[in-house]
């Protein structure tokens, strides 16, 4: 399985509900390209929000670890849905990518921002087994994917976590419905090119009712299309983040 990666930038943004932190720019290759013309088309001028299904199975891996559970800044544990994750889900605290994500963060903070980055790169193929998306590239992420996919395919599968996504269908819709109407070309360049010298063609916004606090944006360019990532949280709610000490490397707060 090949994998690629491309700058998470840690960058104070406003847009329109959407404030990332700032804790340092910093640029790796969590996600490289690999465009068709295809993707160029249907993207060119786009500003789009999602829930992935593959970010969503990060993040209940992630609500599960002791570092998810300790942590105060990465998991939103004040919802309903965070209750049904964990009535669901904690039945399986125990299986083995759960315990591997949890040592591979412990071993180094900064491999949440890989691991969550490099998920966006993955699907569900008609088969139930994750795959790259035609589109992108990982193999050169910090987080090393092989050691990964069967591990989360054996735990969406053991957990029935397909069946889970699609029972809440109806929520990451709403999500998405409600970040859209704020999303604009103009308003995405008016705010990201603050921190980038040359305007994108393309923003998707990256959401799950888990996320917190811990967000960041990802340039990925190919065949001279420009593509930026938002991670962040629901504008559901209309929330604002607040500011926030950067987590040490190595170490999250407990």
């Amino acid at each position: 399985m090949k994998i690629n990666y491309r700058a998470p930038l840690f960058c104070t943004v406003l847009f329109g509900a959407i404030t990332l932190f700032n804790s340092g720019c910093k640029s790796y290759d969590d996600v490289a390209s690999r465009y068709t013309s295809k993707h160029i088309k249907a993207n060119t001028n786009q500003v789009s929000a999602q829930v992935p299904e593959t970010g969503e199975l990060g993040y209940v891996l992630l609500a599960l670890t002791d570092v998810g559970t300790s942590d105060t800044s990465l998991i939103n544990k004040e919802t309903p849905y965070y209750k049904e994750v964990i009535a669901h889900f904690n039945a399986f605290k125990d299986h083995k990518i759960v315990k591997q994500l949890n040592a591979d963060l412990r071993n180094n903070s900064e491999n949440f921002t890989h691991f969550r980055n490099g998920l966006y790169a993955l699907k569900f193929s008609d088969n139930n087994r994750i795959v790259l998306k035609t589109d992108y590239r990982i193999d050169l992420n910090r987080v090393d994917f092989r050691r990964y996919t069967t591990g989360m395919q054996d735990f969406a599968k053991d957990s029935k976590f397909r069946e889970f996504f699609a029972k809440h269908k109806d929520l990451y819709t709403k999500m998405v419905q409600d970040q859209s109407s704020q999303l604009t070309m103009n308003a995405a360049w008016a705010t990201m090119g603050k921190h980038y010298t040359q305007p994108f063609q393309s923003y998707q916004v990256v959401m799950s009712p888990l996320m917190k606090g811990y967000a960041s944006s990802l340039a990925i360019t190919g065949r001279g299309f420009r593509e930026c990532l938002i991670f962040a949280e629901s504008a559901n709610k209309a929330m604002l983040y607040t500011a926030a000490k950067p987590v040490a490397k190595g170490s999250f707060n407990e």
